[in-house]
């Protein structure tokens, strides 16, 4: 049976006061809310509840039976009510779920981690593998994952987002590549092999769109889904690597690999965060969203 929760709050009043007039000022209500509301309540207990003597309600046996755990569960709804305004990252045992592309992933989560270490130790975070662009809006709306990290992409009015960076493409490969002196040209970033690191098993990356679009086309020998390990493989061979400025200089601070310009100019790439607007104004998701601004900020920086 389906029962309003109002009605517990009358209930207590009523407790309180002993006296429905007084209950009813209490709560701002009529005297015949309050009875109703009484009422209601005497018919799905089966119980008179309170009975009148003189001027006062008298609570009934069971009435003072259930009183204790009425006041309990209209103090757990206000706690509730509380932190769903508030947020207090020092105490809150709080999980995030973040779906991040892959070569992302190393260049946002060591400063995201360290400042939430400090500032909010008892947060968990999860970095899931990142959610597929068709899903995505699917997994916010659903609180599968909580913030995304991808590169610009195609969403309807239900997912906001904000640009965290605009990097550049950029060629990586081992240090005195014999193709490569001062610059790599042009016919030579065409004619060797390269990686390709992608999460997707099959279909173009974004420099291989963007260059087919200008009528070019280069020699994909390897796909792989993570950077570092097409980083390390281009070591000990001439085999080049596209990727963004960013994550190249962070893996060039690890291994013993090139950076070079790209030998023709394609459009610079977006890195956006995404939640749903259900989350725009819950105070955790917006603490979290300012912890990924600011965290993209300090890595540029550092970088």
């Amino acid at each position: 049976m389906k029962i309003d929760l109002n009605l517990f709050v009358v209930f207590d009043a009523i407790y309180c006061e002993g006296n429905i007039t007084k209950a009813a000022s209490v709560l701002n209500l009529s005297q015949p809310a309050v009875s109703h509301s009484l009422g209601k309540l005497r018919t799905h207990f089966d119980d008179a509840l309170f009975i009148r003597q003189g001027n006062e309600m008298r609570p009934t046996p069971v009435a003072k039976n259930v009183i204790d755990d009425v006041r309990e569960a209209l103090h757990q709804l206000q706690v509730c009510l509380v932190q769903s305004r508030q947020f207090e990252p020092l105490t809150s045992r709080k999980s995030f779920s973040l779906s991040l592309h892959g070569s992302l992933e190393p260049y946002y989560l060591p400063i995201l981690q360290q400042s939430l270490s400090l500032e909010s130790p008892a947060i968990n975070l999860r970095s899931n593998k990142r959610v597929r662009r068709s899903e995505l809006e699917n997994k916010l709306a659903s609180g599968d994952i909580d913030l995304a990290i991808d590169t610009l992409i195609p969403v309807s009015n239900n997912i906001m987002h904000t640009q965290l960076e605009l990097d550049q493409l950029v060629v990586v490969a081992r240090k005195n590549h014999p193709a490569i002196t001062t610059e790599l040209a042009l016919d030579t970033y065409l004619r060797l092999e390269h990686v390709l690191v992608s999460s997707r098993s099959t279909g173009p990356s974004l420099e291989d769109f963007e260059l087919s679009r200008i009528g070019l086309h280069r020699k994909i020998s390897l796909r792989c889904q993570h950077a570092l390990s097409a980083c390390r493989v281009i070591l000990n061979n001439d085999m080049l690597l596209t990727l963004p400025k960013t994550a190249a200089v962070m893996y060039s601070q690890m291994l013993d690999i090139a950076i070079y310009p790209m030998p023709v100019e394609l459009p610079e790439i977006g890195v956006h965060l995404y939640w749903h607007v259900n989350v725009d104004k819950e105070p955790a998701n917006k603490w979290l969203r300012n912890k990924m601004i600011i965290a993209a900020t300090n890595t540029r920086i550092m970088t």
